[in-house]
């Protein structure tokens, strides 16, 4: 009996080795590894850069309207919402003290006015009586001179002269003084009276009443500062929207760039801006460095209000009929350890620009996209091969003598540029020069890159310039691709 169980457990045990060894093996035949690659077209199409940003709605312009004058407001005419017009009056001061200033410094005006005219009586009658002490003493200086007249009598006719005279000056004098006196009531006169028209608060611009801070029979204080009673915006139907927008976006950003934007009052609509500015100040906040960009917009619906919060997409590069590429074949990087990436330092990408090429030269490319007809093409082609010919002999002594790297080569490719765009500006007409202008900024922008393309022969890297970007694509700038070329995506290895 003890036998036939020993041998019986003799047999599971070989049994569960074998099924051990077969599950072993099976296991090791299905799981031969393969890789799996994922890949994308390249294709034409629209590629739009955006900055995202939010920013408070704002009229274009806000004027604070205070009082410059102490006192109980004794009537407001305006309220919330109220639309004005400048010079209109929106409320009033009590007057009665001013009034008064106003009476009483009219009278002290009269009085001075008065008192001109007494001086001037004055001095017509100091000439009166100069001119008859004149004429005694010019009677009176023959008869002295003859000893009909006695030195006493002749020297007080002298005297009465010269007395005369002194008279006629003082009530000039006085005269003057009068009208100095009147002058400063007319000028106190003004004074007041500004202070009273200044009771009544006007409205300095057309707009709409946003923001009333008085009462009425409330006493404002005029002090050190005016105190704020009315907020005035300016017509509603434009607004400016004030958005920060962080240092790393801020470069791509300029006056001019299209916006939309939308607002939570309106989540199903898109309004539409423009960048007005784009101010130097910066804000800094937690190491956070912003600066910020005044957006403008029509709103004729009155519908975008103060303060609203809007959320901002600033268009900061738009090409449309572009090729392009997927993301995620810009960023795909072959495995270290993959065949894929031994051959990115064997020139493979140079044999593999050869094979997916684009287009027949940048001069071709460029004569495509400017619509340029055979002539001007070969125009620009005449002109471009002197400039060449001419510089090329100051590059090389420049590179020689300096190593090909220095100010002088830098200066050497500016005048470079400099010549080749006043070619082109010289054969393309105005439309045709903007748009060369936009292509050459655009190039610009433009960063080198690989991508891994997948052909008849295999993938291989291709060397490409890369343009703008948005969330899903990449502008793609070679000779080296075409449309409808593959690119990989992702590379991964699976069992079978």
């Amino acid at each position: 009996m003890n036998s036939k169980i020993k041998w019986s457990l003799g047999l599971i045990v070989v049994m569960v080795i074998a099924v051990f060894l077969l599950s072993r093996n099976g296991g090791e035949s299905d799981g031969q590894r393969t890789t799996q690659i994922e890949t994308t077209a390249l294709d034409v199409g629209d590629i739009t850069r955006a900055v995202a940003t939010s920013g408070a709605v704002r009229p274009l312009i806000t004027v604070e309207v205070g009082s410059q004058l102490s006192g109980q407001v004794a009537d407001i005419y305006v309220d919330f919402n109220s639309e004005v017009t400048a010079g209109q009056i929106i409320a009033l001061i009590d007057s009665k003290t001013f009034e008064s200033r106003v009476l009483q410094s009219r009278a002290d005006l009269a009085v001075a006015t008065s008192n001109v005219i007494v001086q001037g009586a004055n001095i017509d009658r100091a000439k009166a009586n100069l001119r008859k002490a004149r004429l005694e003493y010019e009677r009176a200086e023959p008869l002295a001179n003859t000893g009909t007249l006695s030195a006493s009598e002749f020297d007080t006719a002298l005297a009465n002269f010269e007395s005369a005279k002194a008279d006629l000056t003082m009530a000039e004098a006085q005269l003057q003084n009068a009208l100095a006196n009147k002058e400063q009531r007319e000028a106190s006169l003004e004074s007041v009276e500004i202070d009273l028209e200044r009771t009544k608060i006007r409205s300095p611009i057309d707009g709409v009443v946003i923001q009333r801070a008085v009462d009425k029979g409330q006493t404002v204080a005029a002090s050190l500062s005016s105190p704020i009673l009315f907020q005035i915006a300016q017509d509603l139907r434009e607004i400016q929207i004030e958005a920060n927008v962080d240092e790393a976006d801020i470069g791509n950003v300029n006056r001019g760039n299209e916006t939309t934007f939308t607002v939570d009052a309106y989540p199903d609509l898109e309004f539409k801006g423009e960048v007005e500015q784009v101010r130097l100040s910066p804000n800094e906040q937690n190491n956070v460095v912003t600066y910020t960009v005044i957006i403008t917009a029509n709103n004729p619906d009155l519908k975008l209000l103060p303060g609203m919060t809007a959320i901002v997409e600033i268009v900061t590069g738009k090409s449309e009929g572009v090729l392009r590429v997927a993301n995620d074949a810009i960023r795909f990087k072959p495995p270290a350890d993959s065949e894929l990436a031994k051959k990115t330092g064997q020139g493979s990408a140079s044999q593999g620009g050869g094979q997916h090429r684009g287009g027949s030269g940048d001069l071709d490319r460029l004569a495509s996209q400017l619509g340029l007809n055979d002539a001007t093409k070969k125009a620009i082609e005449t002109d471009m091969r002197e400039i060449f010919s001419a510089m090329r002999s100051q590059f090389q002594n420049g590179g020689s003598a300096t190593g090909g790297d220095s100010a002088q080569m830098e200066q050497l490719r500016a005048q470079m540029k400099a010549q080749i765009a006043s070619v082109f500006r010289k054969h393309l007409n105005d439309e045709q020069y903007t748009r060369y202008e936009q292509i050459q900024h655009q190039k610009a922008e433009t960063r080198e890159a690989r991508l891994w393309i997948q052909s008849d022969e295999g993938i291989n890297p291709v060397s490409v310039r890369l343009g703008i970007s948005d969330d899903t694509h990449t502008q793609v700038i070679s000779k080296n691709v075409s449309e409808g070329d593959v690119a990989v995506t992702r590379m991964r290895s699976a069992r079978q």
